[in-house]
């Protein structure tokens, strides 16, 4: 077995359906033993199974170029969009007394989301 066939995704990009395949994704990283890019494409077809090509070095590099136009989103625009939301995670609350005696109670996160709980 090679050894740039097994790697950490640094990222995950999920691919628009064709004519032959659904559910592709293609993932991204580095070989942590020879440090060459490589690149994992998984297809699933319409009656069950599976499609997967990994190549590394500049044939990864290829395989980005020529998916590129299908990519519909990433999972860290997925996991940006979670964290920029509602408080996420860990949650503390704040207390603001405004100017009629009115009290705010604040949900907030370590990310600086804020969302109003109860005035």
């Amino acid at each position: 077995m090679r050894h740039c066939s097994q790697f950490n995704a640094e990222e995950i990009y999920f691919l628009e359906d064709n004519d032959l395949y659904c559910n592709r994704t293609l993932s991204i990283g580095y070989c942590p033993i020879c440090g060459k890019p490589v690149a994992e494409l998984k297809e699933f077809n319409f009656a069950g199974g599976m499609n997967k090509v990994s190549v590394s070095g500049i044939h990864a590099q290829n395989m980005m170029l020529k998916v590129q136009n299908e990519i519909k989103y990433s999972s860290n625009q997925v996991n940006y969009r979670k964290v920029k939301s509602k408080p996420y995670g860990w949650k503390y609350g704040i207390n603001k007394q405004g100017k009629n005696d009115c009290v705010r109670q604040y949900a907030c996160d370590f990310y600086g989301n804020k969302e109003l709980i109860k005035k």
